[in-house]
């Protein structure tokens, strides 16, 4: 008797322009990967995988990092005896503070260069 092999599910095979669109989806601000998958009938891990694969081509986008930013108050209370000043004295108007992970504190004031910034915050891995 010949032997007959039922093959009950298959893997499918998406392609490009499937995966390119899906991946394109995923990386659109507040899209849920669990839901994302569901809607498209595949695993999350698929989109990961291809997240990961796509990478190189995703550029600068996926290299987005959010971190926590935390408002601290700048002038000192005002009481009964006169307007409130700047903490620390004048010329701390427009200062902000930020500290890295690594527990690094860059404190930087209105007039800094965007550029000078950028490339402090390079060499510091912030």
């Amino acid at each position: 008797m010949p032997r007959v092999e039922i093959v009950g599910e298959r893997r499918r095979a998406h392609d490009a322009g499937f995966r390119a669109g899906v991946v394109t989806e995923s990386l659109v601000p507040g899209t849920r990967i669990q839901e994302l998958a569901r809607r498209h009938g595949i695993c999350a891990s698929l989109i990961y995988r291809w997240r990961r694969l796509a990478a190189p081509q995703v550029g600068a986008a996926s290299a987005v990092r959010l971190v926590p930013v935390r408002g601290i108050e700048t002038r000192a209370p005002t009481t009964h005896a006169g307007p409130a000043r700047p903490v620390g004295g004048a010329g701390r108007e427009g200062m902000i503070e930020i500290e890295l992970s690594n527990g690094v504190r860059v404190r930087v004031g209105g007039e800094v260069s965007v550029a000078a910034l950028r490339r402090v915050m390079m060499v510091l891995g912030g």
